[in-house]
């Protein structure tokens, strides 16, 4: 069960996202977990415990004696104490996965726990490096940010920002700077390949996270164009692309040879220069749109037919390999608007604002897809046949700019 925050312990789990960054679970508590100390080990919570080699619960033999247990920090108003949490699985024939809290039942005659009550249960490294559970009660008995900063402290991406922020300031307020490559025309990446030269940060296609694989940089000049989240070519077994292209590595370009259309710029070129949306706000005329199987747990990229309107799955991404690059990509993320001006051959850029958002949700993720707000873009064009030549732009997810923050939870406008 996905258990939902309504906004009050929304923020919350927000303040506590601006000192630690791990993944966490969610339990809404109801009169009988806390009568039998009977918890539900949701799917979530498993996956954590066993992220952490605390816990696996599909090793575990049925019965309470078998499971283990673990000290955790109870995070709270004033005082954070060390409770005993045991997680184990049931004796009857499914095993079904369960945790108890020690002493639940005088912790509701005291008011820490009560029915209702929405309980934050993540990990985090501790100064001995080794796995510290934690649990914060969101809707009753808040801890401040004090308390929450000398019971856990703080984890390396809030570290990172710290030490950066003061170089920040210095370019916010700089004026104008050289484009890095030097005198020349600019191009789209200038602006943000010229932030990351005054970070010092080397300019790279790295897979993960820009700022040391934690805090993702990016730069755009224009307030209305689309961000872009993260590069990844989709799987193509079993598609037509796959009939016609047996080597995997070829199969980007044939897909552009495939369904894309006589190039203007490139004679004798395919050309795919498109957005592809949701099937009710497709944004491109080549029939393309995503469907969002989560039977399947497959993002598929649809293309219909003109001639005869049948569908046909030109393209996928697992859900599994999309959870994971975002997450990687966007550990937390620096989000920068710039200006441009050009003096004597040169172009400037003036960096205006920044923004600071942590991690993203993926079930979010995947909404935002379906209403059409997250999109992906295909940029390339290839030869007609023969030996494939030509270019790929990258093909991206992007987002509208006005959803950042419902993907991120929340993003913070840096003030200095």
């Amino acid at each position: 069960m996905i258990f939902t925050a309504y906004s009050d312990e929304s923020n919350v789990i927000n303040m506590i996202h601006t000192f630690r960054n791990e993944d966490y679970a969610l339990i809404r508590m109801t009169s009988t977990m806390i009568e039998k100390n009977n918890l539900d080990a949701n799917g979530i919570l498993r996956d954590l415990l066993y992220e952490w080699r605390l816990v696996d619960y599909d090793s575990l033999d049925h019965g309470g004696r078998y499971g283990v247990s673990y000290d955790a920090l109870f995070v709270q108003s004033g005082k954070t104490e060390v409770i005993k949490l045991k997680f184990y699985r049931v004796a009857n024939s499914r095993g079904d996965r369960r945790f108890s809290i020690e002493t639940i039942k005088q912790r509701m005659h005291n008011g820490e726990i009560n029915e209702g009550d929405l309980l934050y249960i993540s990990v985090f490294q501790n100064q001995n490096g080794e796995p510290q559970i934690y649990l914060i009660n969101l809707t009753h008995n808040i801890p401040t940010e004090n308390d929450l900063l000398n019971a856990i402290g703080i984890d390396a991406i809030t570290d990172l920002f710290y030490q950066i922020r003061p170089r920040l300031q210095e370019i916010i307020n700089g004026g104008f700077f050289d484009n890095a490559k030097g005198h020349g025309p600019i191009a789209p990446k200038d602006v943000g390949d010229t932030l990351e030269f005054l970070l010092g940060i080397n300019t790279n296609n790295r897979n993960d996270a820009d700022y040391n694989g934690l805090i993702e940089v990016k730069t755009k000049g224009g307030s209305r164009t689309m961000d872009t989240l993260f590069t990844l070519r989709p799987q193509f077994e079993g598609t037509r692309v796959a009939e016609y292209e047996p080597s995997d590595r070829n199969r980007v370009s044939a897909f552009a040879r495939i369904y894309g259309y006589d190039s203007e710029k490139h004679p004798g070129y395919n050309s795919l220069y498109i957005t592809i949306g949701s099937l009710e706000a497709p944004q491109n005329n080549q029939g393309f749109y995503l469907h969002v199987n989560d039977e399947g747990r497959t993002v598929n990229l649809v293309w219909r037919n003109p001639d005869n309107g049948k569908a046909e799955i030109a393209a996928f991404w697992t859900f599994e390999d999309l959870r994971r690059q975002l997450y990687l990509k966007h550990p937390s993320t620096l989000w920068v608007k710039a200006e441009s001006r050009e003096v004597n051959g040169m172009v400037q850029f003036k960096y205006n604002e920044i923004e600071f958002s942590r991690a993203p949700q993926f079930t979010t993720f995947l909404s935002l897809i379906k209403a059409g707000v997250v999109t992906y873009d295909w940029r390339g064009y290839t030869t007609k046949d023969g030996k494939y030549s030509g270019k790929n732009h990258g093909n991206a997810w992007r987002i509208k700019p006005y959803a950042k923050s419902e993907l991120f939870g929340e993003i913070d406008a840096v003030e200095f």
